[in-house]
């Protein structure tokens, strides 16, 4: 097991059934403690299968995967490793089961015998945590997208876990309740050294990341830091993904003979080395 890791992937292989190829191909990686790490990759390229693998939601039928040592094939490990791994789904309106946002956060800890004086205790924290305390006696269904999300993170973080995955979590909100999310999430790392993973299409999201990994046809194609993953253009066209915005500029620039550092991996940075380069 890689030192300090809390959640091992080893050579893991997953087939649905019914499907001529298989979604996941030989992966093997690392998630360390208080990290964040961004899983990128095109539709069908099985980065929302292997999310699903993190708390047992699939199992693989080659391979292994371990959550702070525990197999996920081991159904004696199964209430465990959920409560350590929370997810945060695609479409919001999916995972709040009542119809007061209180009552929604308090729904898990309650399904895992908390008692009751305890539960209202986490659930005026998680609110907090996620800045919906006023929000507590709302009907969730009057809610943005944005505002589910967070209530959702807030339900899962009374359940008290040590890793948050979002599986295409902002996929469905507008510019505004994606902001929400993320700001809610790298405050929850920031502050509470939370472990997180996100899996996500906007290649924008994975910027934050400690670590990005690119799968492709269900293999893991590419690995690295930020900077190192968004400057393989050639790779991730390959992988049939696309460089944010702002890095194809900085690419332009630098073809067309501006001396812009490719360590500008954020707009303020490629602004900044704009001016320095025009002299302003």
């Amino acid at each position: 097991m890689t030192p300090n890791a809390l959640i091992e992937i080893v050579n893991v292989g997953f087939q649905y059934v019914g499907s001529e190829k298989a979604a996941l191909r030989n992966i093997s990686l690392s998630i360390q403690k208080g990290e964040v790490v961004a899983i990128v990759g095109h539709n069908g390229s099985g980065k929302s299968t292997l999310c699903k693998m993190l708390n047992a939601l699939l199992l693989p039928a080659e391979g292994k995967v371990t959550v702070e040592g525990m197999d996920t094939r081991e159904e004696k490990n199964l209430l465990e490793i959920r409560r350590r791994v929370g997810m945060v789904f695609q479409n919001p309106d999916n995972q709040l089961v009542t119809t007061i946002v209180e009552e929604d956060v308090g729904f898990g800890p309650e399904n895992l015998g908390v008692p009751p004086a305890e539960i209202r205790v986490r659930v005026g924290a998680a609110l907090q945590e996620v800045e919906m305390s006023a929000y507590a006696e709302k009907a969730s269904h009057a809610l943005s997208g944005g505002q589910k999300q967070r209530v959702a993170i807030a339900g899962l973080l009374a359940m008290q876990p040590e890793v948050l995955v979002l599986d295409e979590a902002t996929a469905m909100l507008d510019p505004r309740g994606r902001e929400e999310v993320l700001s809610t999430v790298r405050k929850l790392n920031r502050e509470r050294g939370m472990t997180v993973v996100m899996i996500t299409q906007f290649m924008e999201e994975a910027l934050g990341a400690d670590r990005v990994f690119v799968l492709s046809e269900g293999r893991l194609v590419m690995e690295g830091t930020p900077r190192e993953v968004f400057n393989e253009r050639a790779l991730l066209e390959e992988s049939r993904l696309d460089a944010p915005a702002f890095v194809k500029l900085r690419d332009e620039l630098i073809a067309a003979g501006l001396p812009v550092s490719l360590e500008a991996m954020s707009c303020d940075a490629l602004a900044d080395e704009i001016c320095h380069a025009l002299g302003a």
